[in-house]
Order: structure tokens, then sequence, then C-alpha cells
């Protein structure tokens, strides 16, 4: 990185420059506790993925309760705006199943939150279902809340989880449901579809999946949902989490494994490789991925455990017993650790990445919060939690949540709690940049590496060219 940057970006965030220079050594176990909590005006019930952006201090929540995106002030921990779409966001549809939103959320060139939604279902019928108001992409401006467009793509239900390949500015956006199962790749700056859908199902030469072993007889393999993905700048290429397969054989079909599928940054993307993770593991589903330092990739799992694992490879790095029934997880290179988002288990996994990733104490949190994002420059990790008044929150009625006591109004309103930890480690593990550049620019280091780690500082500094 060169000497210029960092001095710029060490004015910027108002930080002492020795520290960013200066590698320091790895602390014990981190602890974390609530350090506040942040109200939503009119409750928090429904919600599902939250993202941030820590180069403009900014999280944001894709909140069903409100039909909004719900955005926060990291440095304040203060909500500053729910910004509605037109046409409005779907919010909570009891049936049918994956017509709810907004879904997938994240910031886009610093200045624009991508949200998906769900088709309106007043517009839906037929058979097969075509829908006149389908799955969408909104996309508002961060600062004003003005729509900017509704990019329609095609699904009769909702479009869930994306994420960005920041350098070519390409967004890849996955509808979950069994009657949708495919992707869209969208423009960040035309707000076009690139191409066509890719369907999972098996129908797609350029997107079937293949598993290790195969089993006698296949025939086809499709996807059997689609979560979590991330653009990896380490390979050039998006992973994508699908939790389950469903195999066809000459005798008929069956459920086959979760896999990670390694995919084309560009036209005519297509899958590049194919990661079978072994039930045997205890991660009988991959959801949750972040990518991590090393040529790691964090996935939180359904089943007893989740795992990291290689990305070029596939191979498990590490087992992380008693972690799964996760959702979203995230990777923090501010403190150089994974959270894992344990719904069911109303728990926060937390592994330290490495050298030698190794598990931490979880945190407890609330049942049902199934999402976790963290600002890398305030290490501030943020929790949503519904209120305890939504059936499954509470064994009994008015428990006491992240939120507050049993009984107060803030436990029965619902918040995004914030977690801080009382020690940092304040190191950069190699092979990720801090802080993503859209412009073409190297990436940028807000934090010195550990002296643990500097087989690809190479990479790192170089990015994906």
């Amino acid at each position: 990185m060169r000497r210029q940057q960092l001095k710029v970006l060490a004015c910027v965030l108002g930080v002492a420059t020795p520290w960013l220079l200066m590698a320091q050594s790895a602390s014990s176990d981190e602890t974390y506790t609530v350090k506040s909590i942040i109200p939503v005006p009119g409750g928090l019930t429904s919600f599902d993925i939250a993202f941030v952006d820590a180069n403009v201090h900014t999280l944001v929540l894709a909140d069903r309760t409100n039909k909004s995106i719900d955005v926060v002030n990291t440095n304040s921990n203060t909500l500053i705006h729910q910004y509605t779409a037109t046409p409005p966001f779907a919010g909570v549809v009891a049936s049918p199943g994956n017509a709810s939103g907004p879904n997938g959320v994240l910031i886009v060139d610093q200045r624009e939150i991508w949200a998906t939604d769900a088709p309106v279902q007043s517009t839906c019928s037929g058979t097969p279902i075509v829908c006149t108001t389908p799955s969408s992409i909104k996309v508002i401006n961060l600062k004003s809340g003005a729509m900017i467009a509704n990019i329609p793509n095609g699904g009769v239900r909702r479009a869930d989880e994306l994420c960005e390949d920041v350098r070519h500015e390409i967004v890849l956006v996955a509808n979950d449901d069994p009657i949708d199962n495919f992707l869209t790749f969208v423009d960040t700056e035309t707000y076009k579809v690139i191409g066509t859908t890719h369907k999972l199902d098996g129908t797609d030469p350029n997107f079937k999946i293949t598993l290790s072993p195969m089993p006698a007889g296949t025939t086809n393999v499709a996807a059997d949902g689609i979560e979590q993905c991330k653009f990896n700048p380490r390979t050039g290429s998006y992973y994508l989490a699908v939790p389950a397969t469903k195999v066809t054989t000459g005798t008929g079909t069956v459920p086959g494994p979760g896999v990670v599928l390694k995919i084309s940054k560009s036209a005519p993307f297509h899958i590049e490789q194919t990661f079978t993770i072994p039930a045997a593991t205890g991660c009988t589903g991959p959801q949750g991925l972040a990518i991590g330092p090393d040529h790691q990739i964090q996935l939180g799992c359904a089943g007893a455990n989740s795992v990291i694992i290689d990305d070029r490879t596939g191979a498990i790095i590490l087992n992380q017993t008693g972690e799964g029934g996760a959702d979203e997880v995230w990777y923090n290179p501010g403190d150089n650790s994974y959270f894992i988002a344990r719904s069911s288990a109303g728990k926060l996994g937390v592994t330290d990445s490495g050298p030698s990733p190794r598990q931490d104490a979880d945190v407890t949190t609330t049942i049902g919060s199934h999402v976790v994002a963290a600002d890398m420059v305030t290490d501030q990790i943020y929790v949503p939690v519904r209120a305890n008044t939504v059936a499954g929150t509470c064994s009994t009625a008015g428990c006491a949540t992240l939120c507050g006591a049993a009984g107060s109004a803030a436990a029965a309103a619902g918040c995004i709690a914030v977690l801080k930890s009382n020690r940092d480690d304040r190191c950069l593990a190699q092979g990720m940049p801090v802080l993503d550049h859209d412009d073409g620019d190297d990436p940028v280091f807000m934090r010195a590496r550990c002296e643990d780690h500097d087989r690809d500082d190479h990479v790192a500094e170089r990015g994906d060219r």
C-alpha cells in the first residue's frame, strides 16, 4: 500500500497513524457485551439481512415490519432514516412462503442502497405462475431516500440475498424459492440485468452442479434453496452457499448434500467449481457465507456444527463444534473474527480466524436473531432483535431480550443491539483489504497486518486485477 494512501486514510478515520503501521500481537479470547440498543420506530417483528459499510459509517437493515430499509449511523448508533420504496416493499406476507420483503440489502458505491423484494402477489396468476409485477431489486439514494431504480428480475417469489463484485460493478442476486431457483447479474452503473437469468435446476449448461462424489446413475442435480453469497477478491470469483440439493437418478429424486458454488466474475457466467460439504462434518447445509483471511471461507450451517473451508479446494479447515443452526455470518477484519448468527439457539458464535482458527465463547443473544453485521472501524457488532411478542422468541410471556428487561417496553418493541468487545486485537489478518474501492484503486488497509500473517500480502495489496 502506498504511504500516501495510508496517511489519507488515517486522517479520514481520525485515528493515530502509529497503530496503523505497527502490528500488535493477538489478544486472548474476546468477550462481547451490549454497549447500547437502537430503538426502531414502529417496532421490529420481522426483518432479514443487515449490511455495514464502514467507509460511510452506515448500517442498513431490511425491515419487513415497517416495509422499509432502516439506516443507522454507526458512529452515533442512532437510527437516522427509515426509507420506503415506490412501489412499496412487500412487507410481511404470511402466504405464500418466500413472498415477504425487503430481504437482501447492501450499499453500493457508498451512495446507494440495493434491496431485494418480492412480487406483488395480487398480480400473480396462472399455471405456471406469472406475476405482472415480479420480484425486483430496488435502488434507493442513501443520502436522500429517493428512488433511483426498480429493477424487475422475473421471479414469482422473492429476490433474496445479493452480493457485489465491487471492482467490476456487478451484483449477483439469488431467487431462492424452488419455483424460481435462479441467479441474476445486474450492472450497477446501468441498472440493467446482464443477459438472462441462470437456473440452478440443472437445465442451464453453464450452471450444472457436480457433486463429489457423484452418486451412481445421477442424471441431474438441482439446488434446493440458495443462501448467502460473497465476491472473493482473492480468487476473483463469487462464492454462493446452497444449503441442499436434489439428486435425480434412474430410481427417482432424493435429497443431496449442501454445496458451495464458485462462480465466474464475468459473462458468460458459469460455475467454476463445486465444493461438496460432507454431512459427516455436522454441517448439514451451508447457509451463511463470509470471506476471511488466508484462503478461509466461513460457512454458517444448519445441523450441529458450522465449518471453515479453503476457498481453493473446499477442504475443511476447522469444524466449529456446536456452532450450527446459523443463518447470516460476518467476517470483521477489524478484530479478525467471524460472527455466526445462531437464530434458534439465541447465540452468536465467535471464532478468531487465526493464523490457526479457534473458537471463542458464544455470546447470548435472543432467539430469532438470525442476522449479524460489524463495523470494522469501530469494531461494533450489530444484532437485530425481534419483539418478544413474536411467537418463538420467548418460552415465557414477556421475556427479557437484548433490547430490555422482561416486561419492558423495549423488549416488547424489538431493537438493534450493539455489541462491543472488552479487548481488541488491533491487527488485520493477511489477505483481506479492510476498505474496498469501487474506482479501481488498490485496496487500502485500515490496520496493520498481524505479524503471523504474511503469505498472501501480495494478493491483498494487488487486489483483483
